[in-house]
């Protein structure tokens, strides 16, 4: 899943040379892309196979592109983690954010899902009051508030009660929040491969123990699929790594919004999907408030 991961697998680079931002910039749409590509297989594996099968097997495809990123890294040994149980967490809560984000996958459309991830801006403002004891001015409060406004309007598009699907997709996005905040805390110690790696073992860890009570043998062609996404999901760590060593995080962030465009682009194409205008203005609205957090967390940071 993009969104939660969405928002910093690897935000630990230095910022390059300015020459080298475009290039940053085209590596992270490049990830978008491949993540918006994954999700869009597992919401049509999602429809024949239970999300907990789903995600082991895509593990074991995702790591042969993290291998190769972790040998050129200088091994496992060269990945240490400095804060073993801060990054085990990461690792755990992005595990448990992904299940209920393909839950949320295989009940509502992509761009449902990714509407309501992309308050995981918002849901950082506010938790890191209490969790990083972080000071929020006026001006973010403010855009909080717009923020909770547009997923309120997107959440209820044709009018109909919330289903067990909205929830998820919320879940998954508590989750992220919950993953960002770590990696603050942690990002200026940890190399980002590790880090990568963490969440793929997160991912095993959460899911596997499951698996082996709902899986079944999948047909040739659906193995393929599952390879493929697996396949997507690595390269696009991969490339998203290559994205932060030459553009700012505050430059590559705001480009996971593209995902909404896959979103729609998939949703209509291979499910069907009539994206209602209400969800878009609602997402437009969380999308505004949160590149505004992000705009004056930068300011902030910058004084």
């Amino acid at each position: 899943m993009a969104a939660p991961s969405p928002t910093g697998t690897a935000r630990l680079a230095v910022a390059p040379p300015s020459q080298r931002a475009v290039t940053g910039l085209l590596f992270a749409l490049l990830a978008f892309f491949l993540f918006a590509s994954s999700d869009a297989i597992t919401k049509t594996l999602a429809q024949r196979y239970s999300i907990f099968q789903i995600i082991p097997m895509q593990v074991t495809f995702a790591a042969i592109p993290l291998a190769l990123m972790v040998l050129r890294h200088g091994g496992l040994f060269a990945l240490r983690p400095v804060h073993p149980r801060l990054v085990a967490a990461r690792g755990l809560m992005a595990g448990v954010g992904t299940v209920f984000g393909y839950y949320a996958f295989s009940t509502l459309p992509l761009a449902d899902v990714y509407a309501i991830v992309f308050c995981v801006p918002i849901l950082v403002t506010v938790l890191s009051i209490p969790v990083l004891g972080e000071r929020v001015g006026i001006h973010r409060w403010s855009a909080v508030i717009v923020g909770f406004v547009g997923i309120l309007i997107m959440v209820r598009p044709t009018g109909s009660s919330l289903s067990f699907g909205h929830f998820c997709a919320f879940l998954a996005a508590c989750n992220g929040a919950g993953v960002t905040l770590i990696l603050r805390k942690v990002a200026r110690h940890e190399h980002p491969p590790a880090m990568v790696l963490a969440v793929v073992l997160g991912l095993f860890v959460v899911s596997a123990p499951v698996a082996l009570f709902v899986s079944r043998l999948p047909s040739l062609d659906d193995l393929g699929l599952v390879a493929l996404s697996g396949l997507l999901i690595g390269t696009a760590q991969f490339v998203m790594l290559q994205a932060f060593r030459r553009a700012t995080a505050a430059s590559v962030a705001p480009m996971q919004y593209t995902t909404m465009v896959w979103a729609i682009v998939y949703g209509m194409v291979l499910f069907g999907d009539h994206v209602q205008p209400v969800l878009l203005a609602g997402a437009a609205i969380v999308i505004a408030s949160s590149l505004y957090i992000m705009h004056r967390e930068r300011r902030a940071g910058s004084t």
